[in-house]
């Protein structure tokens, strides 16, 4: 069997090299060198013009592999979509729970190699990756990055495909452009059109709790009991009104966000065009929710050819934040048409009076992170528990004043307690314990509750040779004081001492 993976896999190299010739690029590609002015093209433009996804190598014996069918250099057999039919091997690489599409956004160095680890942990039969690498990025960097190499040679079953279109600012509406263009993506392009059950967009230094044959049984759209199935999250821990976006009224009037929102934007009143070409006139609420989301493909797919309209109600609503120069429209964009537009506002999650989602009482936020604990809450809340600081040493990035801020071990407690499927921000340059901890089957079983210590002060990292190099400068200070001792300015100098302490 194995010599015959073999034979396959090296026939099919053959016919693509034959045909693509020195072209051909295998796995998964990327365009940075275009010198096309991307700005300017629409969404559909930007996805028509990207090359197709790339081919992977055949399955061999039941487990996808690396091209040696030999071994399981890659260790994709750790998750296996399971069928519950042991005999049938090849229904077991494409069978049950829910195929996730995800886009992974990269904008540094720091975020590239973290995000090595969250590709580790997500791919998986039938998965969709799309890696967005954000503008300012050197592109020679992903090229001699290993996650490049973890892409091209070990996907694992999963359909991976990276580009770079966006260069990102923060506070700016180019926020929401990688969002956007996976969701386009992934409705327009063949290779992914209809191949997918929920759309989740994932910072690069972000890590699951759970594995991913966990994750598909939970949006599994053909399962009844799949809590998740059928559901938009559009919101993190964060959030101070949980699993549901919040009305910016709710809000004190001097909050920063409430204030900044209902100054330059307002209730908007929009007068559009609907799906069906009638006349509407629709008023919308501004709400707070996340920039990190969980969508299913009715919403992605309404979004996504309403947007192509330049008269209809997301894109007018669009126009209205762009030219009002608000901030945090990633967090207010699709939050606001969720909880605005039917019968889209009935696919929120249905919570219970203690905030628990009402399908999965473990669960009160779908991503974990720490955000504004540098002041009191709009609603007086202020944190008592320390968090990690960067090390000036460190590659990783110091976070904004406001956060988001990273999270290690210690905060493992918060994150149980939360129930939460993601982990925001992670990081190995901060805590690689928590990076390798992740993801597991079971977080009560498998994750150890550590909590903050009422308070911990951490000492100064030993360094034998800044230690060595103070008493070697110590040392040659005291011999050149000898030394200058036994010359003849010294012995004089000795003598005029000692005569002034005589005289004393």
């Amino acid at each position: 069997m194995t010599l015959l993976c073999r034979v396959l896999w090296w026939f099919i190299v053959a016919i693509v090299a034959t045909c693509g010739g020195a072209d051909h690029k295998s796995h998964a590609e990327t365009d940075w060198g275009n010198k096309e002015d991307l700005s300017k093209m629409t969404e559909h433009a930007r996805v028509e013009r990207r090359k197709d996804p790339p081919t992977f190598p055949p399955v061999c014996e039941g487990t996808l592999r690396s091209r040696d069918c030999e071994e399981d250099v890659c260790q994709c057999s750790m998750f296996t979509r399971s069928s519950g039919h042991n005999g049938d091997k090849k229904k077991e690489a494409t069978a049950g729970g829910a195929r996730i599409a995800y886009l992974v956004t990269v904008h540094n160095e720091r975020t590239m190699g973290d995000a090595e680890y969250l590709f580790r942990a997500i791919r998986y039969p039938g998965n969709i990756i799309l890696l967005h690498m954000d503008q300012k990025l050197d592109p020679s960097i992903y090229e001699k990055s290993s996650l490049k190499k973890l892409v091209e040679e070990c996907p694992c079953g999963s359909l991976v495909h990276v580009d770079s279109i966006y260069d990102c600012k923060w506070g700016s509406w180019s926020m929401n452009g990688p969002t956007h263009w996976a969701m386009d993506v992934l409705i327009h392009h063949p290779s992914f059109r209809n191949r997918w059950d929920v759309f989740l967009n994932l910072s690069g230094d972000t890590m699951p709790v759970l594995t991913p044959p966990k994750l598909a049984a939970l949006f599994d759209p053909k399962s009844t009991s799949a809590p998740l199935r059928q559901t938009n999250f559009v919101t993190s821990s964060a959030c101070v009104t949980g699993l549901i976006p919040t009305n910016i009224y709710a809000f004190p009037k001097w909050w920063h966000k409430r204030r900044a929102y209902t100054h330059a934007v307002g209730d908007l009143t929009i007068d559009h065009v609907d799906d069906d070409g009638n006349h509407q006139q629709t008023t919308l609420i501004i709400h707070f929710g996340s920039q990190w989301m969980a969508l299913q493909p009715d919403f992605v797919t309404y979004l996504v050819k309403s947007l192509q309209r330049e008269n209809s109600l997301p894109s007018l609503f669009k126009k209205a934040l762009i030219r009002s120069e608000v901030l945090m429209t990633d967090e207010t964009f699709i939050p606001t048409l969720l909880m605005n537009v039917s019968p889209f506002n009935n696919t929120l999650p249905l919570i219970t009076q203690d905030g628990s989602l009402e399908s999965m009482s473990s669960l009160f936020s779908i991503r974990y992170e720490r955000m504004d604990e540098n002041m009191p809450s709009a609603f007086g809340y202020f944190p008592t528990q320390q968090r990690y600081d960067v090390a000036d040493s460190s590659l990783a990035d110091k976070p904004r004043q406001w956060g988001p801020y990273f999270v290690g071990v210690y905060d493992l407690q918060n994150i149980l307690d939360s129930g939460a499927l993601f982990v925001r921000k992670v990081s190995v340059h901060v805590d690689p314990n928590l990076v390798h901890m992740l993801p597991v089957d079971n977080p009560d079983l498998d994750l150890p509750a550590i909590q903050w210590p009422d308070e911990v002060k951490i000492s100064k990292k030993p360094n034998w040779e800044a230690m060595k190099a103070s008493i070697i400068a110590e040392a040659n200070e005291k011999k050149t004081e000898d030394e200058h001792e036994l010359t003849e300015d010294g012995i004089h100098e000795k003598i005029k001492n000692a005569k002034k302490n005589q005289s004393k």
